[in-house]
Order: structure tokens, then sequence, then C-alpha cells
């Protein structure tokens, strides 16, 4: 009885040893991951409140997300509600832009949402896994502390703001952004799940393959043999080679063989550059009063701020690969994570900004450097941050280096939480971009709306007849030949068409006087926004 007693003694413990050791694992895992689903939480409903009065501001580019969603819920195909002026079709296959963003938005219209209530759930979901997964990442790689940090200063950047406020493919790129980092960083031995990851993020925008290239090159850079990392990068480029294998061939198949951009060598890179350099300066100085009083010396101050930043993740990337090779004698278990996050951030950094410079300068010269373009890597460089800066503050025991830091994230941030309302409070009480007053009380529209009922229209602002109106709309002729503009008039006459002409021009189609003094086409309506154009009666 008595060694049967023992036996059962040393059984339980023996199970209830792991199973305490369990439970720890796991309230140390909810420990972690509650601030960041918090955090998440706020994003998800910061995102849905910034969109709710007026609705999310309407971009341009949101006919294409909005028409090809509803095109692919309603006929399984990717289609946008406009093309060319000489065209038979008023609808065209969707090719300017990739099919990631539109069919998320299409997930919710399936299940009957509208499409635009259907992207501010898009928005809002991209938000809260770019703000719970970093927050995590950085928990876990520095201190809790950084991780919170981290999301306040994600929360005050009004680049963050801009492109959450609006129908644009960005955040769900951000929130892929955030996942190809995390994978790389906590899994290197998994370069499937970092594919994956970047493969959408490479369907949603096509400043992807940014992120295709560094899950790439990250496999190629892991220990192991040349076998080993060629068998690990054919993995992490499999997914990408997929997915953009389909949409290749299929944009092949049904949009042509016309390029989507026309490449060459653009030079004129100085208004690009000075306005990236306006970009970044307005993100690490941001002035709410720049309009009325503007900071004396503000780009002055913008250089010393980007050195500060520069210098303090260099030495918290120093300090944590001198603890992870073994020369320093203090203990830092989180040293080797903290690692694998500098040096993937970064090469995730480079290959975003290698490809958005090599696209403007082959492919298009018109990319501009500004937030929206920049919010990546505005993203990418405040993760570092703020993950370098905790492992520095943990470090030093120097209280006026601690004092100075401290001031200056609140001076920025109380700055950036200025600007950030400011645009928030704007764009919720007048609208943002074709969301804006002047195109939702648009007389040209209000004619459309009853008298062009049924006639085909003709805009040179035809993302505004679709955003608002919801028909399809063709474009306007992008040059003013005489012989174009005449046979631009023949067709408007055999379909009976009209012409929206806003008075705020559109450099893309040809200009306004040179359309209103064209042969063949006649005013029949001015209003205070624009004026209607009907075919004459005749031919010319």
């Amino acid at each position: 009885m008595i060694l049967l007693f023992d036996r059962c003694v040393k059984y339980i413990v023996a199970t209830a040893v792991p199973m305490a050791g369990t439970v720890q694992k796991w309230q140390h895992l909810v420990a972690q991951c509650f601030p960041a689903g918090l955090l998440g939480i706020v994003a998800f409903a910061l995102a849905l409140e910034i969109t709710d009065p007026l609705g999310p501001g309407l971009d341009p580019d949101a006919l294409h997300y909005l028409g090809a969603a509803e095109s692919l819920t309603a006929y399984a195909t990717y289609r946008v509600p406009i093309a060319t002026w000489d065209s038979a079709d008023s609808t065209s296959a969707l090719a300017h832009f990739p099919p990631g963003y539109p069919t998320a938005i299409a997930l919710g219209v399936r299940l009957g949402m509208p499409p635009i209530q259907s992207a501010r759930l898009v928005q809002a979901t991209a938000a809260f896994v770019t703000i719970t997964t970093l927050v995590l990442l950085v928990s876990a790689a520095a201190t809790p502390l950084a991780g919170i940090l981290l999301a306040a200063c994600l929360f005050a950047t009004p680049p963050m703001h801009e492109v959450h406020a609006s129908v644009l493919s960005e955040p769900l790129f951000l929130a892929c952004l955030a996942l190809t980092v995390a994978t790389m960083a906590w899994r290197p031995d998994r370069p499937l799940w970092a594919g994956i990851a970047a493969a959408i993020g490479a369907i949603t925008r096509y400043a992807g393959a940014s992120l295709v290239g560094a899950v790439v090159l990250w496999a190629l850079t892991q220990q192991g043999s040349v076998r080993e990392r060629l068998r690990r990068a054919a993995t992490a480029l499999f997914p990408a080679l997929v997915l953009e294998g389909w949409w290749v061939v299929r944009t092949r198949v049904v949009a042509g063989s016309g390029e989507i951009r026309e490449f060459a060598l653009y030079g004129n890179l100085g208004p690009t550059l000075s306005q990236g350099a306006a970009t970044l300066t307005a993100w690490l100085v941001p002035d709410p009063n720049a309009d009325l009083d503007p900071i004396p010396h503000r780009g002055t101050i913008a250089v010393a701020a980007a050195i500060a930043l520069a210098a303090l993740i260099a030495i918290g990337s120093w300090h944590t690969w001198r603890t992870v090779r073994g020369l320093q004698m203090e203990d830092d278990p989180r040293a080797p994570l903290r690692w694998q996050l500098l040096r993937a951030g970064a090469l995730v950094l480079v290959c975003y900004v290698a490809v958005v410079i090599a696209s403007r300068v082959t492919a298009d010269p018109s990319i501009p450097l500004d937030a929206r373009i920049l919010a990546p890597g505005l993203v990418l460089v405040t993760t570092l941050g703020s993950a370098a800066l905790g492992a520095w503050w943990c470090r030093t025991r120097q209280a006026i280096p601690r004092i100075a830091v401290g001031a200056a994230l609140l001076c920025w941030g109380g700055a950036s939480i200025a600007s950030t309302y400011d645009e928030a409070r704007e764009a919720l009480e007048q609208g943002s971009d074709f969301a804006g007053e002047q195109w939702r009380k648009s007389e040209l529209l209000a004619w459309a709306r009853t008298s062009g009922v049924d006639r085909p229209l003709y805009s040179n602002w035809p993302s505004a007849v679709y955003l608002h109106l919801h028909r399809p709309v063709r474009e306007l002729p992008r040059d003013s030949r005489a012989v174009t503009l005449a046979a631009f008039a023949d067709t408007l006459r055999v379909r009976d068409g009209r012409v929206l002409v806003f008075d705020v021009p559109a450099t893309e189609f040809t200009a306004n006087a040179a359309l209103l003094n064209a042969p063949g086409l006649r005013q029949i309506l001015r209003t205070r926004d624009g004026v209607v154009l009907a075919p004459s009666s005749r031919s010319r």
C-alpha cells in the first residue's frame, strides 16, 4: 500500500510539473498577445470611425477597385466600368491595377454589403492585422512598452490616416508587409509562410514585388548549404510565381498585349526627389500651422531628426549584434529575435525603395514620392526605430539621454497628432477627393442623374461620374489633333452620347479649350462646375 501510494504521488508530481509549465507558457503568451490585440481593436475602430460620416475618401483609383469588385461578384471576371472613347464596350478588363484589393472587397459584396462598406471593412481589418502583428513582434523582440510606443506612433502618423481614410490598396498592402516581416523574423526556417504573405502583397500592389525579392534574398542568406539555400529561395518564390503568373497570363488573354507602362529611361528626377524630401520633412517635423505660421528652419531640423533616428537604429543594431555574437556579457534573451527583426525590416525597406526608384526611372515618370507611396517605408522605419529604442532604453543608465529622447518623442507625438487630427476633421466634415462637397453637389452630375440618364456618357473625370452615378463612362481623347477630335465627334453622334466637361482640368486628356472649340460639338448646358457637350446635327 505504501509503495502504491508513493508511485501515485510521483505520477501526480511528474504530470503536474509539465502542466504547470504549460500554464505558465500560456499565461506568458496571453500577456504578450493581449496588448497587441487590444491595440489592433483600437486600430480597427479608428479605421471605421474616420470613414463613417461621409464615407471613405474616393480617390480616382477607387473606380477600378470598386468596379472590379462588383464585376467579380456578379460575373466572376475582373472588369472596370470605364473604357476609351472609341471602344464599343463601355467596360474594359482590369489591367492597370492588380486584383488583390478588388478581390478582398468582393468578399464583402458577396455577403450582401455595398461595395464602399465592404471597402471600409477591408481597411479596418487590414489596420487590425498591421497593428497587432507589428506590436506583437516588437514587444517580443524588444519590450512591451516599445510595442505600445510603435502603435502610438503609427496612430499619430498623418500618412497612416491618409491611406486608411480612402478606398486605397495601401492598407491591405501594409498588412501583407507586416506579416511578411513577422514571418521572416519569427520563422526563417519556414520560407513558404513569408512567400505566401509576399505573394499576396505583390498581387495587391505592383510595388509588392519588393516583398517577393526580399523573402527570396532572405532565404538565400540563411545558414545552410548552397542546395538548401536554393531550395528555400525557390519555396519562397513559388507562391508569387503562381499568383503573378496567373495574373500575367489572364491579362494578356483578356486585355491584349499592350503594356501597362511604357518602359524607357525617364530623367528629370529633381521634382520627384524634392517631393520625397518634403514628404519626409512633414513626417519628421510635423507642423499643424504650416499654412499660417510655419516652423523656421524646418528642413534643417528634419535633417537633424533623420540623423538622430538613423543613429538610434544603428546603436540599437550594434548592441544587438554584439549580444547575439556573444561579445557582450549582458543576458538579453530577446536579442536573437530583435536581430532577426532588424535585419528583415532593413532588407524589406531597401528592396521597397529600390523598386520604387526603379519604377520611377524606367516605367512611370509620374510616380510621386508622396505620403501614399512612402507609407510602407515610414511604417518600416518606425518599426525598426521602436525596436532599437526599446533595446537602447533598457541598456542605458544615463538620465540625460533618456530625458532628451523622451522629450523629443513627446514633441513629435503632439505635433503629429495635431496634424493628423486636422486632416481627419477636414475629411469627416467635408469629404475627401471625390467624396468632397464640390463633387457631391455638382450641378453637372445632377444633370447627368436626370436629363442624361438614357445617354452614353463621356467625361474628363470618369471616376467622378461612376462613383456618384454608378454608371459606366468612357474617357475623352488623349490628344487634340483635328483628325482625333473629328472622329470623336462622329462617334458621339452615332451613339447620341453626351460629354461632361468639368472645369477642373485633367492633364491626361485633351485640354478643355480644344474640346469646347472642336468642330462637330456644341454646348447645350453651362453649369457652375462645367459644361455639357452634344454632337451637332450634321457631321463635318
